[in-house]
């Protein structure tokens, strides 16, 4: 497996990537007109492009040995939430490892290139949302120094759900 960071040139890519991946993720746990609602509005090339294209955010892509993606994530920086209490924070808006790549180090691999990140972007905290009904991926934030912090809200297509706000500080690396 290799790490990548994505360029305009991969919009195409991230927006099937990152479509299928929410979609293996969430699907069983929403109806079917919800998700094809939000997979239609999120994931477009040209909104996918504008996010790579954009200053403030990094995204990275993973890859097997044959150059497969199998997941990817995406940062931005200066992103803030009432909740959390920071000068120079980050927000990790995105995390996927494909299912079948799951305890494999793929999703570690990223986080630790998020980290990195914004250790280089000399951020104090790095903060992300995550539903309150994904217990592996709350373990796993948790596994890597993240706390809750608070809650906020996610809309897909018609369901609010509820995402637990999660920080990690990064006081002692910054």
């Amino acid at each position: 497996m290799h790490i990548r960071v994505a360029t305009l040139r991969d919009a195409g890519l991230l927006s099937t990537l990152a479509a299928s991946l929410f979609e293996e993720t969430f699907a069983n746990a929403n109806t079917a007109g919800d998700m094809a609602t939000y997979l239609a509005q999120t994931f477009r090339p040209e909104l996918q492009a504008a996010e790579l294209g954009d200053p403030a955010r990094r995204v990275w892509i993973a890859e097997d040995d044959q150059h497969t993606p199998i997941g990817y994530a995406m940062l931005c920086r200066n992103s803030s939430i009432d909740c959390v209490s920071a000068q120079r924070p980050a927000e990790i808006q995105r995390i996927y490892a494909a299912r079948a790549f799951h305890g494999g180090g793929v999703g570690e691999a990223l986080m630790q290139t998020c980290i990195a990140q914004c250790t280089q972007w000399g951020c104090d905290v790095v903060w992300l949302a995550v539903w309150q009904r994904n217990p592996r991926a709350i373990a796993f934030y948790e596994k890597n120094g993240f706390r809750r912090a608070g809650v906020t809200t996610f809309q897909l297509g018609t369901d609010l759900q509820h995402d637990y706000v999660m920080a990690r500080s990064l006081r002692e690396t910054a």
